[in-house]
């Protein structure tokens, strides 16, 4: 079965789309929006893909019934769904930006209570004062979850979308369970994070509806699905990283001097490290070092470098990167759903 087009849900506004567009544009698919109110676009150069924006919770929904075929959201969002949405399969569980986390924050003012296991005494109290233990949180399936691993059965769960950090000072709640990244609306808040007390690890994500993945992945190594996740994978391998040339000079010994280098960058944490040969200007031999060294480390290595006798050092920025003893995104979803298919 071919699938024309290929609706692929991206989030309307904000970091989520401002992130993926960025990552879809490096890894050669730019998205064609005339404006932020225009909700369908299109990918410079890949007819098939027909872009539709929505909201993040909108898309889970959308993927899930195939609506969309894949779809760009909070992993916190997905995860939300999860047992409802089985159709809707994670392809990628973090795209590299939009990180935070889900936590149970409580009032400063509570000093007894700063871990996760104070909460089970801590709803046992309020059950025996005849009080009701009270979580406010948008995420009522992950929170009692969380909850029910710990053993903590007396509480309610009050589900909202507002803002959340002003439950507890508005007695609409005692603590809750909200996303943070720093933490600086919680302090702003008199509200603190409890140790133990992360709920779900969270970042943009790329879900894709169950049988679209494997329609499209038996289009092969060469269709779309393929393409568009391997070049996906090569942008997210490459981020922070830079490609690092280092020649020496023909007048130092080059196999000693090549060795020291490549120990040198090794050592400092740098990636698929190489030595090999190269000539000058005038064709005396001379060595060549390359390596994949983190972007921040560059400026702090020159100097080591030209000391050890290198003659030049030049740092590329770096699009894609592959490694091929690693898996990739399209043969990890294409062996995952063969085994749901066989199971």
């Amino acid at each position: 079965m071919i699938i024309d087009p290929i609706r692929l849900a991206l989030p309307s506004k904000g970091h989520l789309y401002d992130g993926i567009v960025e990552i879809l544009k490096t890894a050669g698919y730019k998205v064609r929006r005339a404006s932020d109110r225009q909700y369908e676009a299109t990918i410079s150069g890949h007819p098939r893909f027909h872009v539709v924006f929505m909201r993040p919770t909108d898309i889970v929904s959308q993927v899930h019934e195939g609506r969309c075929h894949l779809g760009v959201t909070g992993y916190d969002v997905f995860a939300e769904r999860a047992v409802e949405v089985d159709q809707a399969k994670v392809v990628y569980q973090d795209l590299g930006y939009g990180g935070c986390r889900l936590v149970v924050a409580v009032p400063e003012s509570w000093i007894d209570v700063s871990h996760a296991l104070d909460l089970v005494e801590l709803a046992a109290e309020f059950k025996d004062a005849g009080k009701t233990f009270r979580v406010s949180t948008k995420y009522p399936q992950l929170t009692q979850e969380f909850f029910r691993r710990r053993g903590i059965v007396h509480y309610q769960v009050i589900d909202s979308d507002g803002a959340l950090e002003l439950h507890p000072s508005l007695g609409i709640a005692d603590i809750i369970v909200d996303l943070t990244s720093s933490g600086t609306t919680l302090k702003d808040n008199r509200l603190r994070e409890i140790e133990g007390g992360t709920v779900l690890e969270s970042a943009s994500c790329l879900i894709g509806n169950a049988p679209a993945l494997r329609a499209l992945g038996e289009e092969g190594q060469g269709g779309p699905l393929a393409l568009i996740l391997d070049a996906i994978d090569g942008v997210r391998a490459s981020e922070g990283w830079l490609h690092l040339e280092v020649v020496g000079s023909p007048a130092e010994p080059a196999p000693k001097t090549a060795e020291a280098v490549a120990k040198y960058l090794t050592e400092g944490g740098a990636q698929h490290v190489a030595r090999g040969q190269v000539w000058d200007a005038v064709g005396k031999d001379a060595w060549r070092v390359t390596a994949l060294v983190q972007a921040k480390r560059v400026p702090a290595l020159q100097r080591t470098l030209f000391q050890l006798g290198a003659l030049r050092v030049v740092a590329l920025p770096t699009r894609f990167v592959y490694d091929r003893d690693g898996e990739s995104t399209f043969d990890r979803v294409q062996r995952e759903i063969a085994a749901v298919t066989t199971s």
